[in-house]
């Protein structure tokens, strides 16, 4: 099975289990290049582990999965393919901790890809000014606030010029007050024309980026709609919940 061409992720009847539990039952789902799509749903309703299966990080037992051409088939060839071709932005930043800001961008493109170091340094130095963290440049994690580790995170990401980008949850481990600097960044990759998939609780992000909002609920894709007709007219009696309980929280 081949992707379309026209498709950056395709999903075809995709299924997980953790021992006795189903954590994914029969997902579908297209993204079409350029496009943004939100995966959203209550806790534990199977968002993470669906972006985790499309970055290889988890395993899947039944279906297909093809992400930028490459069918993921439990090879580490087809692996390596996809995380040439995907950014990932964990929740947890998961930035090296004795290496600079710097040094964790260019540590991957010099030592996975080959790139000449001044290359790699020249277009480090591009990113850092596009999430805003020049001024941040030579200091080490530990001494960044946590949008700005989230922020050189993104960069670092970016530094693979994937073809999509893949957002697990990226705000819920900021302070209220960080979340803002990390959207702005998120919503400027959209305006710029990025693929991507965002795993968030960020409804108000999901109403103004997305393309196509997919609601999940206990493992399997319950409602999938652009953002108007998700959250002004949904379907579902789970979704209308949801969309209830956000309201009220709001």
């Amino acid at each position: 099975m081949s992707a379309p061409r026209d498709l950056v992720v395709e999903l075809s009847g995709v299924n997980k289990w953790y021992g006795q539990h189903h954590a994914l039952r029969d997902v579908s789902l297209g993204l079409a290049a350029g496009e943004k799509m939100v995966l959203c749903g209550p806790s534990g309703s199977g968002k993470s582990t669906l972006i985790r299966c499309i970055n290889g990080l988890e395993a899947f037992q039944q279906g297909d999965l093809v992400v930028c051409g490459t069918r993921l088939d439990g090879t580490q060839e087809s692996l390596g393919a996809v995380r040439r071709k995907a950014g990932m932005v964990f929740q947890n930043f998961n930035l090296f901790p004795h290496l600079t800001v710097l040094e964790n961008l260019t540590l991957g493109a010099v030592y996975a890809r080959f790139e000449p170091e001044h290359r790699a340094v020249e277009r480090a130095h591009g990113l850092l000014a596009r999430v805003q963290l020049t001024s941040q440049t030579f200091k080490f994690p530990g001494q960044l606030s946590g949008g700005q580790r989230q922020r050189v995170a993104i960069a670092r990401a970016l530094m693979l010029e994937p073809e999509v980008m893949l957002f697990d949850e990226p705000t819920s481990a900021l302070d209220p007050e960080m979340v803002h600097e990390v959207l702005d960044v998120m919503e400027e990759l959209a305006r710029g024309g990025q693929s991507m998939i965002v795993v968030t609780h960020e409804m108000g992000f999901a109403r103004t980026v997305a393309d196509l909002v997919v609601f999940m609920d206990q493992g399997e894709i319950v409602e999938a709609a652009p953002p108007q007709s998700f959250f002004e007219n949904p379907t579902t009696a789970r979704a209308k919940a949801f969309i209830g309980q956000i309201s009220h929280a709001t």
